[in-house]
């Protein structure tokens, strides 16, 4: 028996609607992201773990209530990435000053800028960034 047009018809059109009316999109999945950020002259250190999108975070939400902060002013020297991927380019924000600190070549930055000594600086007014 050779199916009909009427049949044919019924069975593509069935099929077409059991589609799903959209598609949504693939979800993009970000690596995470950790960074140390440290005070060479107490040897107090925090980490915090940031999903590496390019969303921008203030330093205080970062490290505010850790062991680096001192009565409301975050204060650190240097930083290191402690988990991180090849592709990630991150770093410390303020104004026109940017500190990159990224993949595996670059995984130590100097916060204060002199690499002879540590001097702590207040970091309060510094975002930190991360991006693939």
């Amino acid at each position: 028996m050779k199916p009909s047009f009427a049949t044919t018809l019924a069975l593509l059109t069935t099929g077409i609607t059991a589609l799903p009316a959209t598609l949504t999109p693939r979800q993009t999945i970000f690596p995470k992201i950790s960074i140390s950020v440290i005070n060479d002259l107490t040897g107090a250190s925090a980490v915090a773990t940031v999903v590496a999108d390019g969303t921008v975070f203030p330093i205080l939400t970062l490290f505010g209530g850790s062991r680096i902060d001192i009565d409301g002013i975050v204060t650190a020297s240097s930083a290191q990435l402690i988990a991180f991927v090849d592709n990630v380019f991150c770093s410390f924000n303020k104004d026109d000053l940017i500190i990159p600190i990224n993949g595996k070549n670059f995984v130590f930055a100097d916060l204060d800028g002199n690499k002879e000594v540590a001097a702590p600086i207040n970091l309060n007014a510094f975002t930190f960034q991360c991006q693939v």
